[in-house]
């Protein structure tokens, strides 16, 4: 019996061994249909660690979007890095900040406002709202377009273009 439950356990280990890597392997080739979409590019947060802008850019990369902002008063603190070594890799730039259900919309905006330089090629402006990893806090629907609303105001003022918000 006792052998049996080995033989079992092992047999399980080496399927779900087989499974994960199988999916390892099947998820970093994949890469959507390029006909369908041309244009590459990526977001980067500081949770990417140093990053080698030169082979991103030979990657196919066009742009990237990197982390500015979160909340009230967060700074990314890769941001200014990678915005500077992403320009001179050749890629187009652009900012995002991850809202949070905690801090009203408006101190939002003046955060990202006070981070992200005007008066340089930039992308549109992002807004990044999650569910998962964000305040315990779950706004109503009409709360948080209120709140959305009070950091999009400010924000596509000051940088003059519409933002888009995932």
């Amino acid at each position: 019996m006792g052998k049996r439950i080995v033989f079992w356990g092992l047999a399980v280990a080496v399927v779900a061994s087989a499974v994960v890597a199988g999916a390892f392997f099947w998820f970093r080739g994949f890469s959507p249909d390029r006909e369908e979409f041309p244009i590459r590019g990526i977001d980067v947060s500081h949770h990417q660690g140093k990053i080698d802008w030169p082979r991103v850019a030979a990657d196919d990369v066009a742009f990237a979007i990197i982390k500015a902002t979160e909340g009230g008063t967060h700074v990314d603190t890769l941001f200014a890095t990678n915005l500077r070594e992403a320009r001179a890799a050749g890629l187009a730039v652009g900012a995002y900040h991850f809202f949070t259900f905690c801090r009203p919309g408006a101190d939002q905006a003046k955060n990202f406002i006070s981070v992200v330089p005007r008066g340089e090629p930039l992308l549109p402006p992002v807004v990044d709202i999650e569910f998962g990893g964000n305040c315990p806090q779950r706004p109503s629907p009409e709360q948080l377009n209120t709140e959305l609303a009070a950091f999009l105001g400010p924000v596509e003022t000051a940088f003059g273009k519409q933002a888009i918000s995932i």
